[in-house]
């Protein structure tokens, strides 16, 4: 466990930087190249990178007889890992290697698409007969015919005269297995009653699906022998050579995975892809099933067909029913469910566990986003050592990243990473500041919500190379292995790069914070549900953020774990002391889940239903909102045992509503009225002021609180109450100093007052003592009592435009006076120039306060990125979202002061007059700049 140093916070190690995803061109690098990138990466700020084989890129002269010396795991791809680690580990620059080349995850290993290690698809053939079927067992136009398939199943249901599922719906009670019947590809088999029946066929076949690095076929995700394939690769083709492993060991990086992007089929297409009725599947379901579950789910194949479920993008959801299903939806949904727990299980203990096995055994850590399949979340978390949220796949929601808060916290991971950026269509437009997808307004999202590092999406390796069909990717500024599909390339060829020392240090310094002690939060929010990626949770504060509630979405396996039991903290009940102390739990079944409107289904194990007697019992504050739970998750085996579960559960919940500290409400409004009437008020408190969100850690009587104001145009600017005893402190995460502000004391908390900026943080704890000697800041105020606003400046621009080749840009010096500060886009020299803009004026100060603070300079609106120099001194690094600097220490009195603003852009506006599809966007200093001074100070 962390514990504060003020030179740790001041000057971060490299664990608590950010890293940088790193696009590699495969092995067709040059190795003083990689230790010149290394170099720059290391001094820009960030703490290390994660390697990616991306697509090898060969130089157009080299004979193609070469190129698999150069693949993933060949002679030339080790020893340009050698260089890496050689450059890297004498800088203490951590390294992290995805389990294979790009993802999904494939292995040389596996080169045959019909190995049974490759991902699978359950296809489906009907035909539909009244009396004797007799003829070939039906085969879906969804099968190749031309390679190999297996008979997975046959079996037949009755038609029923409602409509549930969307192509037929069945006679649960009719269903049956009929594998005795089967000859090869033919059945002979009698209905035991009248009627129109169906006869189902069910084939497995590998999917198709490619890695396109390095052209194998992507390997099942819930099978043990796939995963040792890849490991086993590791062992005989990357640490073949014992000097490469030990530096692989020394280094002790991660493996890391990206989302897991699996297709049942890839007959629809990759992404977005026409939805198609093949299941996801694997050689040992049936027998896993039947193991885990306790009963065959072969009668109940055909509900598992919700069309498009198991293909990316395809747009259905968990909730929604099968092309096949049977007339009692509640059946239909908890076969599904016990399926998808009995794929989170293969994937957890087959994939997850011999991946994260191997790499702890060779000192290196598991980290890896476990969703994007219908699996539930937390499970697989359990065997992964640093779970992975990301901005794209859940759309800076902050309820999204708590889906995986829960488990990150009630597992003790002390690691909550955070791939950030990937903005569809951002490529060299994202900026570090803005709120129109800066990256720093996504990241303040995430550390609310409990992510404390940050891996930056990202730089590509810089290559001169430009041969066959990647030559039209080979455009100024550079090879983008990401195109401009995405924003962002953060390394050395934007203007902004000059300035990324400062926002890495802020970032590094917050992340420090952000892993001191362990994380406490107000609620756990109740959560069952299988998801992949949750587009559509929304970005808008929810009722418990509008309270100032913190709080993880948690969920039965969470539940049950041996460290979650109520014990006193500070005289009061709470769930996991040692932990999260969580105040209250909610069991909360009306969270909107997705665009399309679907709700949470309101399932809850009869398991979950005891533990949460039970914690309401030892005096935790329990609230329901909206329906009680009325259904268990699992079907149980049939339909008979579901009905007395159900019961049960319903005998529970009212067992549960007549403990005295619970309470029922029909919305989240409503919760937290109860919540409050319960004495469950949040440890950051707004007591006058715009909301804010927080996060909140502690270590040894000090709590530390991470704030930000998450509005796009309010300033926050009110006072608070802090959970803690003693005097607050503020950690300024920009330039590493800490004050002590005013505060008033109260009966276990504090009020302080604050200001903050739209989309501004701050970083203060609460603790009776603080080793060292700060000066005591006064509340800052919102304007001055004098403004002084320079009328005339002078700008000098370093314009960067393309040169002679794709990787050299060319610089050139533009001039002017301006009378008033606009963005470049409305000064005809500069509406399509990118590059570092000097602007340069004077004041003059006939008295100046006592108190440093007093003075401010207010920069008013600048893009992207700035310094500050006053008489040729630079001064600390500023808050580039605040953009309000104390220069008391730095003016003079009586005599004229010079100052000097240099701003960084991004490259957009340069690429426009090559790229017809990009819009010149506002950049530089745009004001109003303002010198305010406090009399009487």
């Amino acid at each position: 466990m962390n514990k504060w140093d003020s030179e740790q916070f001041q000057s971060p190690a490299n664990r608590y930087r950010p890293k940088l995803r790193w696009w590699l061109p495969g092995a067709f690098m040059d190795n003083e190249e990689i230790k010149r990138e290394i170099e720059w990466m290391a001094g820009s700020g960030y703490g290390g990178a994660e390697l990616i084989h991306f697509f090898s890129i060969p130089p157009a002269d080299m004979d193609p007889s070469e190129f698999n010396r150069y693949g993933f795991g060949g002679e030339e791809w080790n020893n340009r890992m050698k260089s890496a680690l050689e450059a890297a580990i004498p800088l203490s620059f951590q390294l992290d290697f995805t389990v294979g080349p790009l993802w999904p995850i494939a292995t040389p290993a596996v080169m045959d698409k019909n190995d049974e290690r490759c991902a699978q698809g359950l296809h489906v053939g009907t035909a539909l007969f009244e009396g004797t079927y007799h003829g070939e067992i039906p085969v879906p136009d969804t099968i190749d015919l031309e390679r190999p398939r297996k008979l997975v199943a046959v079996t037949a249901a009755r038609k029923f005269g409602g409509r549930t599922g969307k192509v037929m719906t069945l006679e649960l009670e009719t269903a049956a297995v009929l594998s005795s019947a089967v000859e090869g590809d033919h059945i002979e088999w009698l209905s035991p009653g009248d009627g129109e029946w169906c006869l189902f066929g069910f084939w497995s076949q590998t999917n198709l699906q490619m890695n396109d690095s390095i052209g194998a076929p992507v390997v099942d995700h819930y099978s043990r022998s796939a995963a040792k394939a890849v490991t086993d690769f590791w062992d005989d083709r990357l640490f073949a050579d014992p000097d490469i492993r030990a530096l692989y060991e020394k280094n002790a990086g991660s493996l890391f995975c990206d989302s897991i992007e699996l297709n049942a089929t890839m007959l629809g297409g990759m992404y977005g892809a026409t939805p198609m009725p093949v299941a996801i599947w694997s050689p040992s379901v049936l027998e896993e099933f039947r193991t885990r579950r306790g009963y065959d789910l072969t009668p109940y194949l055909p509900s598992l067909f919700v069309k498009g479920l198991y293909q990316l993008g395809a747009g259905n959801r968990t909730d929604g029913d099968s092309e096949y299903d049977f007339e009692d939806r509640a059946v239909n949904r908890r076969i599904r469910n016990d399926f998808f727990a009995t794929l989170t299980d293969m994937f957890r203990e087959n994939h997850l566990r011999t991946l994260r096995q191997w790499a702890n055994g060779h000192n290196m850590k598991l980290r890896y986003q476990t969703y994007g399949m219908p699996t539930e979340l937390t499970s697989g978390l359990s065997e992964v050592d640093i779970p992975e949220t990301e901005s794209l796949g859940f759309k800076d929601s902050t309820d999204g990243y708590r889906l995986q808060s829960g488990a990150v916290h009630l597992y003790d991971r002390p690691i909550y990473s955070f791939e950030v950026g990937a903005v569809m269509g951002y490529g060299y437009k994202q900026t570090w500041t803005g709120q129109d997808f800066g990256l720093l307004w996504q990241l303040h999202r995430g550390y609310a919500a409990g992510i404390n590092q940050a891996v930056l999406h990202g730089m590509s390796y810089e290559t001169s190379s430009a041969s066959g069909h990647f030559a039209a990717l080979f455009k100024w500024p550079g090879l983008s292995l990401m195109g401009s599909m995405f924003s962002n390339e953060w390394g050395p060829r934007q203007p902004n790069a000059r300035h990324t020392r400062i926002v890495a240090d802020y970032i590094a310094r917050t992340q420090y914070v952000l892993q001191l002690g362990k994380p406490k939060v107000d609620l756990a929010i109740y959560r069952y549900h299988i998801d992949g990626i949750h587009h559509g949770m929304g970005t808008e504060l929810t009722p418990y953020e509008q309270a100032g509630y913190t709080y993880d979405f948690v969920s039965p396996c969470l539940l049950e774990e041996t460290n979650v039991y109520v014990k006193s903290s500070n005289g009061l009940p709470a769930l996991a002391a040692d932990g999260p102390t969580y105040r209250a739990i909610v069991v909360d079944l009306r969270e909107e889940m997705d665009e399309g409107g679907g709700q949470i289904p309101s399932d809850l194990p009869v398991e979950t239903a005891e533990r949460l007697i039970a914690f309401a019992e030892a005096g935790l504050p329990v609230v329901i909102v909206g329906e009680a739970p009325r259904h268990v998750v699992s079907l149980h085996g049939d339909r008979e045992k579901l009905s007395l579960q159900d019961a049960l559960l319903r005998e529970r919940i009212v067992r549960l509503q007549s403990i005295p500290k619970v309470r029922h409400v029909q919305n989240r409004e409503e919760a937290v009225k109860a919540l409050q009437h319960l004495e469950v008020s949040p440890a950051c408190e707004v007591c006058s002021g715009i909301p804010l969100l927080s996060a909140r850690r502690y270590e040894e009587d000090v709590n530390y609180y991470y704030l930000y104001n998450p509005s796009s145009e309010q300033a926050f600017d009110g006072e608070l109450r802090l959970a803690g005893n003693g005097e607050v402190y503020a950690m300024n995460a920009w330039d590493g100093t800490v004050r002590q502000l005013s505060a008033k004391g109260e009966e276990g908390c504090v009020r302080s007052k604050l200001r903050l900026a739209p989309n501004g943080t701050a970083l203060l704890a609460v603790t009776r003592t603080w080793e060292g000697a700060f000066a005591k800041a006064e509340y800052e105020a919102a304007t001055g009592d004098i403004r002084i606003m320079p009328e005339r400046w002078s700008l000098s621009v370093d314009s960067w435009t393309a040169g002679e080749h794709p990787t050299k840009t060319q610089h050139e010096l533009i001039e002017l006076e301006l009378t008033e500060l606009q963005s470049w886009t409305e000064i005809p020299e500069l509406k399509n120039v990118s590059g570092i803009g000097t602007y340069r004026t004077s004041f003059r100060l006939e008295s100046i306060p006592i108190k440093q603070n007093a003075v401010v300079l207010d920069l008013g609106r600048v893009s992207d990125t700035f310094k500050v120099y006053i008489n040729g001194r630079e001064l600390p690094a500023a808050d580039q979202i605040g953009r309000r600097i104390p220069i008391g220490n730095f003016v003079c009195q009586g005599e004229e002061n010079r100052l000097e603003i240099e701003v960084a852009t991004t490259l957009n506006n340069a690429l426009c007059a090559d790229d017809g599809n990009r819009q010149p966007l506002e950049c530089g200093l745009m004001g109003p700049v303002v010198i305010l001074l406090q009399e009487g100070l």
